[in-house]
């Protein structure tokens, strides 16, 4: 994943943004109209977030948000990356 990768929801694909009883962010995202709906809490949340209303870096931004450094995150963040890919609810635009 470089820094000039950008990433969209496809077409067909939905999703929203609601809170635990914590205020954390958690993402429902699904292939419309039969699903089925991903949940995607805590970590994963931000992820989402900053590939899909982040505008920059993805790594960069999720290892600012949790306080870490890039390093310690890129793996985990590009493997969650390619595996929404995959699973056909993100796409390199």
């Amino acid at each position: 994943m470089t820094p000039q990768t950008h990433w969209t929801v496809p077409r067909g694909v939905g999703w929203t943004e609601a809170a635990d009883d914590q205020g954390r962010s958690i993402i429902y995202v699904a292939p419309l109209p039969d699903g089925p709906v991903s949940v995607l809490p805590d970590q994963s949340a931000v992820i989402w977030l900053a590939a899909v209303e982040g505008g920059g870096d993805v790594v960069d931004m999720v290892a600012d948000v949790l306080g870490h450094h890039t390093d310690y995150v890129r793996a985990d963040v590009e493997a969650f990356v390619a595996e929404l890919v995959q699973r056909g609810l993100l796409r390199r635009e």
